[in-house]
């Protein structure tokens, strides 16, 4: 039996859960759910990872009082958004009914994207790890379904979209017992899921990822975990070919072009994305939670700013991807490896298929996004896509990353989709 840091927290779980004596109201927390409570323990603000799905309306369209109630009914359906807690220094998650006061907040301003962004920035400390926020001006009425990440990812965020509109149209009744299965099908979940970060976690996977993160440089912006947190965005619309309909294809495109522009920097660090990150049995349906891994991409070779060579690597990279990324950072950290787990750059791509629109007493909302939001890391690539388009956006923090290099980064994310044949002639 390996040694791996998911069997170390499992055992200090199991003394912190017995000897607790609430100990049936906490769980354990998966992989991706430590890094994140991790990055805001050492934050000297002690910000919270916002998750947000922004969502623009006609003005007027919304009432405040059906949102509350659908809200409420989402958020008595999971249980597990009580949030995180430490116990005797261990990280858990509370269960339970949430502290949600109140649910809804409508912001109030003139300008519902300004009222909107200071808002998301301002999660207060303590606050419960999921809200509805309700911006409206004279274009539009803005939503934003807002979670900690730490207690939902963008896989399962669609989920929770479904509910909010069945809530908004009907009084939906969520009985004691429908609560505690989910409960149940969530518990479950994370034990599949710590089960399989652990096997994930073997001698074999670690060495793969040392040899490839030990000539990885050590990172360049953003390095002070205190500062920096400002923002600016540059966003493009792609229409895409028939031809973009495989994610792979597509990702590869995208990840080989971030690798390519940080290549031009002395000392960044490699290429973050998320990825998987899901061990649920088959046929128990995807649960509410937060289990996306981050995975390196730091592909071999003295070309490795080539397309193939990226693709070559990530294709190596994808039987290992489910090795949580703190035990690839304990790896680098053992083998004296300059880097260690600081992140220049995140890729994130988001299959929009796979979530519903959000339709409102019978209107549809257009998802929307928010220039100037405050990034956790100094540059995020975020791409989502359909059948039909491809959405690009490029963070980062102007206090460290230099002025212009998300506009580059932007325009050569666009001209790889279209040499790769990815756009609609």
């Amino acid at each position: 039996m390996h040694r791996s840091i998911t069997r170390t927290y499992r055992k200090h779980f199991a003394d912190v859960h017995s000897g607790a004596e609430d100990g049936a109201d906490v769980m354990p927390l998966t992989g991706a759910q430590r890094r994140f409570h991790h990055t805001r323990s050492t934050d000297p603000l002690g910000r919270v990872k916002v998750v947000p799905v922004l969502v623009e309306f006609p003005p007027g369209a919304l009432s405040a009082r059906r949102l509350d109630r659908a809200a409420r009914a989402a958020a008595r359906r999971h249980p597990r958004c009580a949030g995180p807690h430490v116990i005797r220094g261990v990280p858990v998650l509370r269960t339970g009914p949430p502290d949600i006061g109140p649910v809804v907040e409508v912001l109030p301003g003139p300008d519902s994207g300004h009222a909107m962004r200071s808002a998301l920035d301002r999660w207060p400390a303590g606050h419960a790890p999921f809200r509805v926020l309700l911006a409206r001006d004279d274009r539009r009425d803005l939503l934003a379904l807002a979670f900690d990440h730490i207690v939902c990812d963008e896989a399962s965020i669609g989920q929770v979209l479904g509910q909010i509109a069945a809530g908004y149209d009907t009084d939906v009744d969520v009985p004691d017992a429908e609560v505690a299965e989910e409960l149940s099908r969530y518990r479950h979940a994370v034990e599949s899921q710590l089960d399989h970060e652990h096997e994930a976690s073997g001698p074999d996977a670690l060495a793969h990822w040392t040899s490839r993160i030990r000539d990885a440089a050590p990172g360049r912006w953003g390095r002070d975990p205190g500062g920096g947190g400002g923002s600016a965005s540059e966003w493009r619309r792609v229409e895409l070919s028939g031809a973009a309909a495989g994610r792979g294809t597509l990702f590869t495109t995208l990840l080989a072009t971030c690798h390519a522009a940080l290549a031009e920097h002395d000392g960044t660090a490699p290429v973050c994305y998320t990825w998987g990150g899901r061990a649920e049995p088959s046929g128990a349906g995807t649960v509410v939670g937060c289990f996306l891994n981050t995975v390196v991409a730091h592909p071999p070779g003295e070309h490795s700013e080539l397309l193939e060579d990226v693709r070559s690597g990530w294709w190596e990279d994808l039987e290992w991807a489910d090795t949580p990324f703190d035990e690839v950072v304990r790896a680098a950290r053992a083998t004296g490896a300059r880097w260690a787990g600081h992140l220049d750059l995140m890729l994130t791509l988001d299959d929009r298929t796979r979530r519903p629109v959000l339709v409102l007493g019978g209107t549809p909302g257009r998802e929307t996004y928010l220039p100037g939001m405050r990034v956790g890391t100094p540059v995020v690539v975020s791409a989502s896509y359909d059948k039909h388009e491809l959405h690009l956006r490029v963070d980062h923090d102007p206090l460290v990353v230099p002025a212009g290099f998300a506009n580059r980064v932007t325009d050569r994310l666009v001209d790889a989709v279209q040499d790769r044949g990815h756009v609609a002639r």
